[in-house]
């Protein structure tokens, strides 16, 4: 059967391919090594100049190989940023659309080898509401992305935002002239669409909105307010003949908690810099800090690292505390979480995302007490603490669980 049109969610953490056959919409496996095959996570492993792997099979070679190489998570998170231009890699400069479009090179690849080539298919490719919340970041983002979709060999696009897509993959289940607040929680960004429901599944989108605050946001800040100073943020050092305390650099400080930055702290000005406070600390009990962020970086950990917090995160959405526990030689760090501490720890997060929400319904000029339905879509969107807020703010709405994370994908091929 003819393919009309192909809907691709590029996403922080994962990513999804649906397509339209007939005006059937059906979801590709495009990573059969994973529990989800529907499911790619959006990662690159670059073990040397040479190889490249992506999905589960960067999980896999990135800890056979003792992660040594470059292991890169979150790279839909580096388009926005005007101070990251780009990265070397076994002494090859790559660009941040470079870099994004390795990852796209190889999803056409996978596509392809399903359904043959896409040469002249439509294709509606999901973006955030908003990258970021700044005009010109958010400009830098689309245009970086549209060169790495060049660069990968992708042609007939179509950018559509994701809330959009998440909300017409939803429309047909809901009343006529039902009003619905679409949640896209994903791992880079939240995003919300108003609408009301119209005849034979049509909408009529009121108010689009979105925040760079999500998943990643939330282990961010459980990485502030616990991990910080396990990898050396509060250490002290002074430089050789100079008599003055000075603190580690804030660029550092800022970096360790976004999970996308930590392979480029091996940059040679900051790597050179990091081993030098070997011989410039002024605090013994802050070694071990020191060690643990030199092994950071030096043991490409960072990804191993994301994944305790990350399980932690799940296992504190259903029982009342876990045990945060990580260890990789030398770094060997364990102590227990309860869900209510977590909680005020992600609050931050949970306020801006909730904010953003309030804020789709002012640009519709629609009370909250309006909205007839609330549906939750996305992984971040299965956290208490979120979806507690935001039932908050809709108290007489109806709940509605959407595909967690293939309904954008799906909504991009139906529309």
């Amino acid at each position: 059967m003819t393919v009309s049109c192909i809907g691709i969610d590029f996403g922080t953490t994962n990513t999804c391919v649906a397509i339209n056959e007939g005006g059937k919409v059906r979801v590709l496996d495009i990573d059969p090594l994973a529990t989800q095959p529907q499911l790619i996570r959006t990662l690159i492993y670059l073990p040397n100049r040479k190889e490249s792997y992506f999905g589960k099979n960067a999980i896999d070679e990135y800890f056979d190989r003792g992660m040594e190489g470059r292991f890169f998570q979150s790279i839909k998170k580096l388009l926005p940023n005007p101070e990251f231009s780009g990265t070397s890699v076994f002494g090859i400069r790559l660009g941040v659309e470079a870099l994004v479009a390795r990852f796209l090179s190889e999803l056409k690849k996978r596509i392809e080898s399903q359904i043959g080539s896409i040469s002249g298919i439509p294709i509606r490719m999901g973006k955030p509401a908003r990258y970021s919340l700044d005009d010109e970041r958010e400009a830098l983002a689309v245009t970086r992305f549209l060169k790495a979709l060049e660069l990968a060999g992708f042609e007939n696009i179509t950018l559509v935002d994701e809330p959009t897509a998440a909300a017409q993959s939803s429309m047909s289940s809901h009343q006529e002239n039902a009003l619905v607040f679409v949640c896209d929680l994903g791992g880079g960004t939240s995003d919300f669409t108003l609408y009301r429901a119209k005849k034979s599944g049509a909408v009529e989108t009121l108010a689009v909105h979105g925040v760079p605050v999500a998943g990643d946001s939330l282990d961010s800040d459980f990485f502030k307010n616990r991990l910080n100073e396990h990898f050396g943020a509060n250490i002290k050092y002074t430089r050789p003949l100079a008599a003055n305390v000075l603190e580690l650099p804030t660029a550092i400080v800022k970096n360790l908690p976004k999970w996308h930055q930590h392979a480029f702290l091996k940059e040679k000005s900051t790597w050179n810099f990091i081993l030098s406070l070997r011989n410039e600390i002024v605090n013994e009990k802050h070694r071990v800090g020191l060690e643990n962020l030199i092994s950071l970086v030096e043991e490409n950990i960072g990804y191993k690292l994301h994944q305790e917090v990350e399980r932690l995160k799940v296992a504190l959405s259903s029982e009342p505390e876990a045990e945060f526990s990580f260890r990789s030689y030398p770094v060997a760090i364990s102590f227990g979480v309860g869900a209510k501490p977590y909680n005020q720890m992600i609050e931050p997060s949970v306020e801006k995302i909730a904010q953003a929400a309030l804020h789709t319904l002012q640009l519709a000029n629609c009370d909250a007490s309006s909205v007839e339905v609330l549906q939750f879509t996305g992984g971040t969107s299965k956290v208490p603490a979120i979806q507690a807020r935001l039932r908050e703010l809709f108290p007489t709405a109806k709940i509605s669980e959407g595909e967690a994370f293939t309904a954008v994908a799906s909504g991009l091929a139906g529309i």
